[in-house]
């Protein structure tokens, strides 16, 4: 089927400096009328709520032709959701989630600020995010919020729930590796469904990218240099000036601030819950009980065994991982001789890290949750967790056995392949975290 994509150029773009007069419930609206004169095959009157500078792309014939295309392949209409909004003062865009006998699509729609539509497409659901049934776009608006940190300025989303004054906030602090403010996998986005899914129910949640996302560059060039680089320098020191920034805002209740941390960032909250007066509790999703390099061993012979064309290359980061967790370890030592090529000072820092006994110590309120499927921080960490925290009142855990790393659900054993198959989390997790935070 023909995509109906229109790219908008600049001078259009840019043609109006006027915000929209409407809101989301006209948006909505507008996107449920578009969506019934499709169904109804009134295909003029769809033309007829076109901008007259678009037509030339979007014309009756062209949306007969597509509308009549996609239901004679993937079936009849049977009902259509919100699932994405967003506005600035150039366009106004409300995306459905159509469902069809047989396969779901997207439409996406843009109003000007006449009201005139300027962007229609029908998209897979497959291939592009898609909130899950827990989110409700009507519920809560998202903003632009940068973070700026000295040299390092990085970018984030702050969702925030319509008609509340003052929100609880959580701070979404995110796995290792170059990870992005939506945990993505593709079109997988696990910070994002725990993002809208928590301002659906009144919660402010912020997300934002890491500096090895945005500077990467910049960070290869002080490795070069030798420079020192460690979990404060990776995601601590980006992290406690988002919480400066945030619990400012007129919007933001600064004494219900939560730091959610996922694998590394998990590791790491409790610290932050140390650090931090003004972090009322943290939820460790994923978290490593072990030494982060006995964790990435027991890692690679999981992998070793599912994937055993690749054993050499685990085998040889597994030298690695043995080697940085020497005790003597030289903070020169050469890039190429370190778990994926990491500065020594990483290592050296983490081998000092004792966050099972800082989380023993800690009274603040403390969510533990782990999939059993997990083969990045398997079910021994969950284990060792229960041992160590049983006598702790403040400590919560539960377990989940169909669930992966990423808090998605499968059957058989997990492998990062399995990242990309197209989910979402569970809304028993969701509803999880909703009634904990609730309680806290």
């Amino acid at each position: 089927m023909r995509k109906i994509i229109f790219v908008l150029s600049l001078q259009l773009f840019f043609a109006s400096n006027s915000l929209f007069a409407f809101d989301y419930s006209i948006a909505e609206a507008k996107g449920n009328e578009i969506i019934q004169l499709f169904v109804n095959r009134k295909f003029a009157q769809i033309e007829g709520k076109v901008d007259s500078l678009y037509r030339s792309y979007y014309s009756a014939t062209t949306f007969e032709k597509d509308w009549t295309e996609l239901t004679g392949t993937y079936g009849a209409y049977v009902s259509s959701r919100p699932v994405n909004y967003e506005v600035n003062q150039y366009y106004n865009f409300i995306a459905f989630k159509i469902k069809l006998e047989d396969l779901p699509y997207v439409l996406n729609l843009s109003f000007n600020e006449k009201g005139y539509l300027i962007y229609v497409s029908f998209m897979p659901a497959h291939k592009i995010y898609v909130a899950a049934d827990y989110c409700d776009v009507s519920k809560f608006s998202e903003r632009k919020v940068t973070i700026n940190n000295g040299f390092y300025e990085l970018p984030g989303l702050l969702s925030t729930p319509r008609n509340v004054e003052k929100a609880p906030l959580v701070i979404i602090l995110m796995e290792a590796g170059p990870t992005d403010k939506d945990g993505s996998y593709e079109e997988n986005k696990p910070y994002k469904d725990i993002a809208w899914a928590l301002s659906t129910k009144g919660y402010a949640v912020y997300r934002y990218e890491k500096r090895s996302n945005t500077y990467g560059i910049y960070m290869q060039r002080d490795k070069a240099a030798y420079e020192t680089f460690t979990p404060r320098e990776d995601l601590l020191d980006d992290l406690y000036k988002a919480i400066d920034t945030l619990k400012t805002l007129p919007d933001i209740d600064p004494t219900k601030i939560y730091i959610l941390g996922h694998g590394q960032g998990a590791m790491l909250a409790p610290l932050v819950a140390k650090e931090r007066d003004d972090v009322h509790g943290i939820i460790m999703m994923g978290a490593n009980a072990k030494r982060t390099q006995e964790m990435m061993i027991d890692q690679y012979k999981y992998l070793s065994y599912v994937t055993p064309n690749k054993k050499k290359e685990y085998d040889e980061q597994t030298v690695n991982a043995i080697r940085s967790m020497d005790k003597k370890l030289n903070p020169l030592t050469e890039h190429d001789k370190m778990p994926y090529s990491v500065q020594a000072t990483y290592w050296i820092w983490l081998n000092k890290y004792k966050h099972v006994e800082i989380t023993k110590k800690l009274k603040k309120p403390i969510l533990i949750l782990h999939g059993d499927r997990d083969y990045q921080v398997n079910m021994e960490n969950y284990r060792m967790w229960q041992k160590e925290l049983e006598k702790n009142p403040n400590v919560t855990l539960k377990d989940y056995p169909k669930l992966n790393h990423l808090f998605y659900s499968g059957e058989v054993e997990s492998t990062y392949s399995e990242y990309y198959l197209k989910s979402n989390i569970p809304d028993y997790v969701i509803n999880d975290l909703l009634a904990w935070l609730s309680s806290h």
